[in-house]
């Protein structure tokens, strides 16, 4: 039925596909978190730097250049230089002795700087000749930090198992219509093919029995012609068929024009009356509507109604009655109904009916000439247009196909174009006239 092979190997590449992509949003997301809390972490303790910059220089002066200077943060660590000689630093348990000046930090600002295995955040600032510096040790934020990059790390790697199953339902999910509908070309090849075979071979078989008897006259084998013949109308007629139902498959727009109901079921009318009397059938129409005009796809709802009647007339015999009617069923929506009194669908062939190529085994017994075409036709068209069809049915009772379909609103702007373009015709005609007098 279906290359399995195609849809493993894309399903596999679009699990992969989604894998990529979420994993790459994850890394990203990492990284902006990372970079957010890591700026946040050192402007927070920049900020706290400062302060206590200020702090401490509201303190300091050079005539009390030995008092003790009382700090916001018993963490921090000051030194005051003047020139290259330290006037003022504060007890701390990482140096044993006085920090030289660092002839690198030139700049006033702030710096990461490490001595003896220790991290510190250093801030620089000079005020009246003094350099201030102001340190903190940040080994729990560096810890804090290397904690949420195992966390995130961990994080993305654990998310490969969810984000891997998820990927493989939604990839399943996403290629299942793909498969349906493979399945239903498949399918559908398959029955074309089935229901082509057999007219082929009968024309091939008759003709091959005509080249076996070549001295034979047309009338001794006008019955294989026949046959032939017959074979040869039902091929044109499924090949016709298949390219109707090909076409409507591609339909994505209609031509809406507003017509009159009763004047396209009058020309249905004419086109059968003919035939159902001399069938020795009942063929009649009726409209129950107040408003009678409708805006839709006028070939389409013809092309509809036609197949439904050509089913009716095809699925009754002698004194049957077939009807086409019409009637509100609300203000926006109408049915329109093709019922008949001929030999009925059994319940379990209603479900199928509109499928490509079904007929019941009860009528292909019979004479009956069809493809199994036609009423999916019926319902693509009946899709098309904006509607919906289903069926009611009563073995060795008749039939009624209901068709509901929106009234539809005439587009205003095509109707004044339209009109536009008669009056334009008119003028136009009658200067033509004038001019040939």
């Amino acid at each position: 039925m279906i290359n399995n092979n195609v849809f493993v190997k894309t399903r596999k590449k679009l699990i992969l596909n989604i894998l990529l992509v979420v994993q790459l949003f994850m890394i990203l997301m990492s990284l902006f978190i990372y970079s957010y809390f890591k700026s946040n972490l050192y402007r927070t303790l920049d900020r706290a730097l400062i302060d206590e910059y200020h702090f401490i220089s509201n303190q300091f002066n050079k005539d009390s250049i030995l008092d003790p200077i009382v700090l916001q943060d018993p963490k921090d660590i000051v030194y005051i230089y003047e020139g290259d000689s330290v006037r003022y630093y504060t007890q701390n348990r990482y140096f044993s002795g006085k920090v030289p000046t660092d002839e690198n930090k030139t700049e006033n600002g702030f710096y990461f700087e490490k001595y003896s295995g220790y991290n510190f955040r250093t801030a620089y600032a000079t005020e009246n000749g003094f350099r201030f510096r102001i340190m903190r040790n940040i080994d729990s934020e560096k810890e804090t930090l290397s904690h949420l990059v195992a966390l995130l790390i961990s994080a993305d790697l654990l998310s490969l198992l969810p984000v891997y199953l998820i990927s493989k339902y939604l990839s399943k999910k996403a290629l299942k219509p793909i498969e349906v509908s493979w399945n239903n070309q498949v399918k559908f090849v398959q029955d074309a093919s089935h229901e082509l075979r057999t007219p082929v071979s009968i024309i091939q078989s008759k003709l091959e029995s005509l080249l076996k008897t070549p001295n034979s006259t047309v009338e001794e084998e006008a019955e294989t012609v026949a046959v032939a013949m017959r074979e040869t109308r039902q091929l044109k007629k499924m090949i016709s068929e298949l390219l109707s139902l090909t076409k409507e498959e591609s339909i994505v727009s209609v031509n809406r024009e507003e017509f009159d109901i009763e004047e396209l079921f009058k020309e249905i009318y004419d086109g059968y009356v003919e035939i159902a009397d001399y069938q020795n059938k009942e063929f009649k129409y009726s409209i129950k509507m107040k408003n009678k005009n409708i805006c839709s796809d006028r070939n389409k709802v013809m092309q509809l109604l036609r197949i439904l009647v050509d089913n009716a007339f095809k699925y009754t015999e002698e004194s049957d009655i077939i009807e086409v009617s019409a009637y509100e069923r609300s203000r926006d929506r109408i049915h329109l109904v093709v019922a008949d009194t001929g030999i009925g669908i059994s319940e379990k062939d209603q479900k199928h009916i509109f499928e490509r190529f079904f007929r019941s085994d009860s009528v292909r017994a019979t004479d009956i000439e069809g493809s199994g075409i036609g009423l999916s036709i019926s319902k693509l068209i009946t899709k098309t247009i904006g509607g919906n069809i289903k069926v009611r049915s009563k073995l060795g009772e008749g039939t009624k196909f209901i068709i509901d379909i929106p009234r539809g609103k005439p587009d205003k702007k095509k109707n004044m174009k339209d009109k536009n373009s008669k009056v334009r015709d008119k003028k136009e005609a009658k200067k033509h006239l004038n001019s040939v007098e």
